[in-house]
């Protein structure tokens, strides 16, 4: 049985109507996801003539939890930045709160070297260093990091898919709460939909293995369901459900009784399509309002959880 995956417009489509309120949300980020979803097809011809050298997966170290793009070069990878940044940044300046920074915006993703130190300051976590180069540019941190992150994605995608997944072969060689690929955070988990037998429609499994998305790159990887992917506590009591009464789809939040951090999540097998992770992220903010109306903080800040 074919599984249905829905476009970031579908998914936002249906999320609205069950929540009409957050329609005009939705239409101010639909032509910004839309468009980054396309580009990582769009810049794989680029990755190809670009020079850059794919690093090698390497199991022993990722047994010791070092992502796969630790440490290395992103040597040829600006034009596919600057190209990224030139659809996606006309779009991020329409959003509230960013039209004031256009102009900067543009100017420091025409800097080679500013926006590759930048972006690889992101990827090795590098606060103190993405904060001089925000000063520098005269730009707000969270705004150069914002627009940084929307952009570098459609990029570090388009060399996740040069990988066949090999972080979720057994015996499993990752077992950490933040990305193979990239080392960030994800901004959504999932529990998969029942698996049917393609040849017996009557075979089928439970489903329900969790997987966590990354916000960055849009890498999915298996995780434990009773482990947090923050602090890496797990156990009994450890984490905690928070979802809204009636239909609500699978939709949930996951926390941490430990460090309160807290990843929305939705139940797969509660839906009839697998659901743009993106644009669902952004859908469910209506529980990241009660997350931070209980002290929770979000595994992975966005521009639209932080209240």
């Amino acid at each position: 049985m074919a599984i249905s995956r829905q476009t970031v417009s579908e998914t936002l489509s249906d999320i609205a109507s069950q929540r009409p309120v957050l329609q005009p949300v939705f239409a101010a980020f639909t032509p910004l996801l839309e468009a980054r979803a396309a580009l990582p097809e769009r810049l794989a011809p680029m990755l190809e003539e670009s020079g850059f050298s794919l690093p090698a997966w390497r199991p022993e170290r990722a047994q010791q939890g070092v992502q796969l793009l630790a440490g290395a070069s992103l040597d040829g990878l600006f034009p596919l930045l600057r190209e990224s940044a030139r659809v996606l940044l006309p779009l991020l300046s329409a959003l509230q709160g960013m039209g004031g920074h256009a102009a900067a915006l543009e100017a420091f993703f025409l800097r080679e070297e500013e926006a590759m130190k930048a972006a690889q300051a992101l990827l090795d976590g590098n606060e103190t260093g993405l904060v001089r180069l925000a000063e520098g540019a005269k730009l707000p941190a969270p705004v150069l990091v914002f627009a940084l992150e929307t952009c570098l994605g459609p990029v570090i995608r388009a060399v996740a898919a040069k990988y066949p997944a090999p972080w979720d072969e057994r015996p499993a060689s990752w077992m950490q709460g933040f990305c193979p690929v990239c080392g960030s955070f994800p901004s959504i988990s999932y529990l998969e939909g029942r698996v049917f037998d393609e040849k017996n429609a009557y075979l089928a499994g439970g489903g329900g293995k969790k997987h966590l998305h990354c916000a960055l790159c849009g890498t999915d990887w298996h995780f434990r369901r009773g482990a947090c992917p923050s602090c890496g506590k797990e156990g009994s009591g450890v984490m905690e459900l928070l979802r809204e009464s009636g239909g609500s789809l699978g939709e949930r939040v996951d926390w941490c009784t430990k460090c309160k951090s807290y990843c929305p999540s939705v139940d797969l097998r509660e839906r009839e399509a697998v659901p743009d992770m993106d644009a669902m992220a952004l859908g469910m903010m209506h529980l990241d309002i009660i997350a931070a109306q209980k002290g929770l903080q979000p595994l992975k800040p966005s521009f639209w959880n932080q209240f």
